[in-house]
């Protein structure tokens, strides 16, 4: 552990990892999302029980995730369907505004939205769940997630959260090429330009915001040091935020852990030799040891999961499993009350 006033070169260092969304149909949110936007499942996971830091939300019910985008979770943006068995409807919240994705041919994909029978108004389409995405001409850069933007209260209240506990830079500057095109006043807020950046956005006459269980959850990766640093100064300072769920470690079940062919997890930076045989054969990797898992919320109260870096990195690299064969059938089953050990290829990873 560092001080807070210690961990500013650590923290930069840290990523946005993923955008938790809940689904009500989990088929239909991954049909449009393929379709409109060319998305992949990257890997899905079942859960029999409830999740002890509410990933799921606030629903005593089984869940599954299913982590969905472009590439590789360690590398690249993604976001994390939830979906609850038995919630039909989370109503539609007042702080998630909307997705911004890059598309290669933007027309193509508005008219795919359009002839799948969902509104379309201007870059802005109405997604499953009443999600909004906006659609625009890809930048150039790798990333095609561009922003994910939030309403919040007021503005100089939310940026300074960000700034001062969580280590974020001003981008807006970087991003001036997407976001010109939305009203209002807003802010772009992260750790470096070719990520993913949050676009705070104040609501008309400094209206109160409240995050719900549809607004979801921002997923962050920071290095395991700064995270405790980052921590504190949420649970010491305040900034505005508040502390959720206390920080975690988890190294549960080695055995099982390694049965699935995933290390038991470690927060300290692994060894070079480490990284490269995961590279070539993720199979052939050494254990590492422990996950750091904190929930808080910000100015607003948007959720926040701030997770180590080092250990997290390699567990979803591990878990990795790319257009993976989610079965239907057992999910139309589980619903129907009629739940069945869960196959081993949906067995959650991470």
């Amino acid at each position: 552990m560092i001080e807070p006033d210690q961990c500013e070169e650590l923290i930069a260092s840290s990523r946005p990892a993923h955008w938790v969304v809940r689904t009500s149909n989990l088929e239909a949110v991954l049909n449009f999302l393929s379709t409109v936007f060319g998305m992949k499942v990257l890997r899905h996971e079942e859960f029999d029980h409830p999740c002890a830091i509410t990933c799921n939300g606030v629903h005593k019910t089984p869940w599954s995730k299913t982590m969905v985008g472009y590439g590789p979770e360690d590398e690249s943006y993604c976001l994390e369907l939830t979906y609850n068995y038995g919630v039909a409807d989370y109503g539609e919240g007042s702080a998630l505004d909307h997705i911004c994705v890059g598309v290669h041919d933007l027309q193509a994909s508005l008219e795919a939205a359009s002839g799948a029978g969902y509104s379309v108004q201007g870059e802005m389409i109405f997604g499953p769940d009443g999600y909004r995405f906006r659609a625009v001409a890809q930048p150039d850069r790798k990333e095609r997630f561009q922003y994910i933007a939030l309403k919040v209260a007021s503005l100089p209240k939310a940026v300074a959260f960000y700034t001062d506990a969580l280590g974020m830079k001003d981008l807006s500057s970087d991003f001036l090429q997407v976001t010109r095109a939305v009203e209002g006043q807003t802010r772009a807020v992260g750790y470096k330009a070719d990520q993913v950046p949050l676009l705070l956005c104040e609501s008309d006459g400094g209206k109160r915001i409240m995050p719900g269980d549809w607004d979801g959850r921002n997923a962050i990766t920071i290095p395991g040091r700064s995270l405790r640093a980052a921590y504190k100064r949420i649970e010491r300072k305040g900034h505005g935020g508040k502390v959720l769920h206390p920080i975690r470690e988890f190294n549960e079940a080695p055995a099982l852990r390694r049965m699935r062919g995933l290390p038991p997890m470690a927060c300290q930076p692994p060894p070079e030799e480490y990284l490269q045989a995961l590279r070539k054969d993720p199979s052939s990797a050494p254990p590492m040891g422990t996950l750091a898992v904190a929930i808080v919320t910000d100015a607003d109260g948007f959720e926040i999961c701030l997770v180590s870096k080092e250990t997290y990195d390699i567990a979803v690299a591990r878990a990795y499993k790319p257009e993976c064969n989610i079965d239907w059938e057992w999910r139309k089953e589980a619903l129907a009350g009629r739940r069945t050990p869960t196959p081993d290829h949906m067995l959650a990873c991470v």
